[in-house]
């Protein structure tokens, strides 16, 4: 038998070599011939007991302001290894959000200059001696560009103005200019169409400035834009212009002044230019300020490379594609972008036909009819998308390939973006998004900061093993969040296929600044100024079990959606579930790109290069799809693919041709009517394959239960990850698609492997019974194989739970003078809240305390009892010592370490550090004179008069004894043991 095993390479080999090829182009790449052998390898269990770099935790490493120094460099790059992570990515930017009133923290070195590459250089270096892995933000802020960018290079938007002119004469005569943007301003056409009688008036297009221009009001993030498909019904008292009636005046033009021997009639002129769309970098540092880039147009990254980002890898250069190993560019925040001066070539080139006689429809008028005017406007949207891909995304990836790098932009939002974001994506070497922390304030709905499911099915379908996010951000909370409010948070995207956390927020500042020290506005903090920093390997040590695993084989999924060519496309939640497929099952989202170069049929299903399959593709709507991608269905479903989904009445974009238009409403018939392509329920497809979830668990009678789940799966092993999405304990029996291997628990919250004694085998599924606690999560492993007629053992183990004792006497606590503590000890009688406490170095104290105490122990007989401390409750963490032995740490419910090998006869010695956040001593330096405060920051949200956080050991406080007893019990029949 062949052991599970883990890739060890440097991550940028382990991602971009199998990269490369999609990007069409010829560029270097590193190490192509590990492309399919991926070498050397660590075993399942090891990778799992010690996380490799390529499954560590990385983090968005905040230089704020640019303030920073070499020693703090080193000092963080130095904690960061200790605490297990695997890297950090370089972010020079900003410091205040204007709505609450942050101090400006003081600026360094200008980005970019002399003195900021030193200490970048020095970064790079001692990443390199401490085998860390780094990318960098290639501007300062996002939104890439800068004061290097000129006008001509800044990113523009299609303007006009319009003319009504008498026909029948020669007309001499100035059209107005279009709006501008500040100083620019750029013809592009001038056009005429013919006005109707007086009785008439020309048709509108339904909707056209957010179809054109992705104008949505009071919308900042990615949105649904199916409704951009919708044609629209004519009136009776409006009339299409013929797009063989726009005139051309291009050439009859000079200086805005017409002069046109015009026909009879009335005509209407419009003048088309463009201008400035007026996006600029965002929350950059001092002295980068300045335009964005036009994203569609490659020449204008290619200037910003030579003038920015080049001086800075040629100074970095002993450390590029060792140290430096990615390069990144934060979401889009452009709002509305869409022109580009090549637009009227790039058009013709992508689209086949010219844009000139439609022009009009970007005004918002109705050429040859609705349908025709909004297939039109669909064809320029896409051509956005493809030039965004290609122009920005496309170009970043060879340009780092070149330089023996790799790139992880957030190019798929979550704002608002003329894209195809899955296609952005696929230029990518880590596909990336972002998730937000839970809170109370600022943009954390699920539809507006919760997006995992996209970069999950990018890398699915374009071959990557990694998807990362920027992780638990926040706009609001300062220091206020504990691993206990992050877990179940992670846990949920790490359902929806996230296997690489980038932490936000990492702030880099200089120990004189004081703490918390300086930090960035959003995202929840975590760095050694932070009070919890030196408990924080539990959480982290989590994440790394959980990314390891995740990161294994390939995903299991049932289902392919492909979500059409119209333009803004996004992948936003898994319960989005744009198939409608049933629970226990789970399902990716493809592009018209991935589709057509990566799928195949093989045995009937849906195959992609890397060995990921699916029982069923799924169709969008009517008009989401043209030709090109109807071809392709059909030659999967002659092979033998299961392909669901509405007959099409009429294809995305405009077809000119008639052959073709006919070709298309043929192909469509002919799939729909002989039972090649059905319009069922995806679930129908599914149980006619006798296909059962994936996934499927029951829980108590009348108790509700909320699990979720992910899969993967290697040459030789079935990995789920299954989560408690309840804030309550549960007890389930789950049943899951897999046979022929035992089942083990791997518990990533103390990495504690334990086999499943009691498991049913039926009908090509094992079933057995799980207990989670509140917001509880285990990996269940199949590995080591079995016969498949072998069952469980025929006897139910009891646990029983006695409580041997509680420490409920008198606690000595240790508070830190040096954090504002009381220097004597402290004696609680009993366990409360620090805030309880009449003096004020306990009440708003922020830091760790050590509790003591000393309790009797008088071994129990049984050998196979295991004994138990329980915490109760703890705000916000603890690190458990027996004796002297370090237990570790608790950070989660329930909060309990073994003491069963630390224990001895008689008496012993407990202590507990017991840590909090920042926010009570923050709120209490509110209240004094800055003299007199334990912290320095220059945020300003901790007023003095807000509630104060529970904080310390609150219990109660026990010895749990666990017993573990045999009784016989039936097990599930074959029938029974069915989903």
């Amino acid at each position: 038998m062949s052991t599970p095993r883990a890739i060890v390479l440097p991550l940028l080999v382990l991602i971009c070599c199998a990269a490369s090829p999609l990007l069409g182009q010829s560029t270097q790449v590193i190490a192509p011939e590990l492309a399919t052998s991926l070498e050397p390898i660590v075993e399942l269990e090891q990778g799992w007991n010690a996380p490799p770099s390529g499954s560590r935790v990385r983090c968005w490493w905040w230089w704020v302001n640019g303030n920073v120094t070499k020693e703090a460099i080193t000092r963080d790059l130095e904690e960061m290894k200790a605490k297990g992570y695997g890297g950090a990515n370089v972010i020079d930017a900003g410091t205040t959000s204007s709505d609450r009133g942050h101090a400006e923290v003081p600026h360094g070195p200008d980005f970019g200059s002399p003195e900021w590459r030193e200490l970048f250089i020095h970064a790079l270096a001692e990443a390199d001696r401490l085998g860390l892995e780094l990318g960098f933000n290639i501007q300062s802020g996002w939104n890439l560009g800068g004061p290097t960018v000129t006008p001509q290079q800044a990113a523009k938007e299609l303007t006009w103005s319009e003319t009504t002119i008498e026909g029948g004469r020669d007309v001499s005569q100035e059209l107005p200019q279009p709006k501008q943007d500040g100083d620019y301003y750029r013809d592009v056409q001038v056009v005429a169409i013919p006005l109707p009688a007086a009785d008439k008036s020309l048709a509108k297009i339904d909707n056209f400035e957010q179809k054109a221009y992705h104008k949505y009001p009071g919308r900042n993030t990615a949105i649904d834009a199916t409704h951009l498909i919708d044609d629209g019904e004519a009136k009776s008292d409006t009339v299409a212009v013929a797009a063989d009636e726009v005139i051309d005046l291009t050439e009859q033009v000079t200086d805005g002044q017409l002069r046109w021997d015009a026909p009879a009639g009335k005509w209407l002129v419009l003048r088309f230019g463009y201008t400035l769309s007026g996006a600029k970098v965002s929350t950059s540092s001092d002295n980068w300020k300045g335009w964005a880039i036009d994203y569609l147009d490659p020449a204008t990254f290619d200037q910003y490379c030579d003038d920015v980002l080049t001086p800075i890898l040629e100074a970095a250069d002993p450390y590029v594609g060792r140290s430096l190993r990615f390069l990144h560019t934060d979401s889009w925040e452009l709002g509305p972008v869409n022109w580009t001066p090549a637009m009227p070539e790039q058009f013709s080139r992508l689209r086949g036909y010219e844009i000139t006689p439609y022009l009009p429809a970007l005004a918002g008028y109705v050429v040859d009819g609705q349908q025709q005017s909004n297939q039109f406007l669909n064809d320029f949207r896409r051509t956005l998308g493809d030039l965004i891909a290609d122009g920005k995304y496309r170009r970043f990836a060879e340009y780092a390939h070149a330089r023996g790098m790799g790139i992880h932009p957030e190019s798929g939002g979550p704002h608002a973006a003329p894209v195809d974001a899955l296609k952005c994506l696929g230029r990518s070497d880590i596909m990336m998004g972002e998730f937000w922390a839970r809170s109370r304030t600022h943009r954390v709905a699920d539809y507006q900061r919760l997006f995992v499911k996209q970069p999950s099915s990018a890398a699915h379908i374009y071959g990557r093993r990694l998807v990362m996010a920027e992780a638990f951000t926040t706009i609001g909370p300062h220091w206020e969040k504990d691993p206990r409010d992050l877990k179940p948070v992670f846990d949920r995207v790490a359902c929806e296929g996230l296997n690489m956390v980038m932490w936000h927020t990492f702030d880099c500042s200089p120990l004189e600044d004081g703490k918390p020290g300086n930090a960035y506005f959003a995202g929840t903090h975590l760095n050694p100024q932070v009070t919890w920093w030196d408990q924080a390997e539990g959480f982290l040590g989590y994440l790394n079990r959980c990314q390891f695993l995740l990161q294994q084989g390939l995903p299991v999924s049932d289902v392919l959606y492909f979500y059409g060519e119209n333009v803004p496309s996004f992948v936003r939640l898994k319960r989005d579930n744009p198939a409608d497929v049933p629970t226990g099952y789970d399902y990716d989202v493809t592009n018209l790109e991935a589709l057509l170069e990566r799928t195949r049929v093989e045995d009937g299903r849906v195959v992609l290069p890397d060995g990921t399959s699916y029982a069923v593709l799924a169709l969008p709507s009517s008009g989401h799809y043209g030709l090109k991608a109807l071809k392709h269905v059909a030659e999967l479903a002659t092979e033998g693919a299961r392909v669901v989904g509405e007959k099409p009445s009429q294809p995305y974009g405009l077809i000119l041709e008639n052959a073709s238009l006919r070709e298309f409403h043929a192909l469509a018939d002919r799939l729909w009517n002989d039972g090649l392509v059905r319009d069922v329920p995806v679930g129908e497809a599914l149980e006619e394959m006798d296909l059962g979830p994936d996934f499927d668990y029951a829980g108590p009678d009348g108790e509700e239960t909320k699990l979720d789940y992910v899969h993967r799966r290697t040459q030789d092993a079935e990995i789920y990850f299954i989560a408690n999405s309840k804030p309550t304990p549960t007890s389930v029996t789950c049943s899951l698609r897999s046979s022929g291997k035992r089942p083990e628990l791997w518990n990533p919250v103390d990495g504690t492997i334990e086999p499943v004694s009691s498991f049913r085998q039926a009908a090509g599924r094992i079933e057995l019974p799980l207990e989670l606690p509140a917001n509880g999560s285990v990996f269940v492993v199949f590995r080591t194989p079995i016969g498949e007629d072998v069952q469980g053992d025929a006897v139910s183990r009891v646990v029983t739970e006695e409580v041997a004792s509680e420490l409920a006497g008198a606690w000595s606590v240790k508070f830190d003078r040096e954090l504002g503590g009381p220097s004597r000890l402290v004696e609680f009688d009993k366990l409360v809240s620090w805030t309880e406490s009449d003096d004020p170095r306990v009440k708003y104290y922020s830091g760790t305390a050590g509790y003591a105490t000393e309790f009797e122990w008088q071994r129990s007989d049984s050998r196979g009892d295991r004994v138990y401390l329980d915490l109760g409750e703890v705000q916000n963490m603890a690190r458990v010592r027996l004796n002297g032995e370090d237990l570790g740490v608790v950070w989660t419910t329930p909060f309990r370490v073994d003491l069963t090998d630390a224990l001895r006869q008689g008496s012993n010695e407990l202590q507990v550090e017991v840590v909090n956040v920042w926010a009570n001593r923050l709120i209490g330096d509110a209240q004094l004179p800055r003299d007199q405060r334990v912290t320095q920051t220059n945020i300003r949200k901790f007023k003095g008069n807000e509630r104060l956080r529970p904080s310390g050991l609150l219990g109660p406080v026990q010895i749990l004894v666990q017993s573990e007893t045999e009784e016989l019990a039936a097990l599930p029949t074959e029938a029974e043991a069915r989903p």
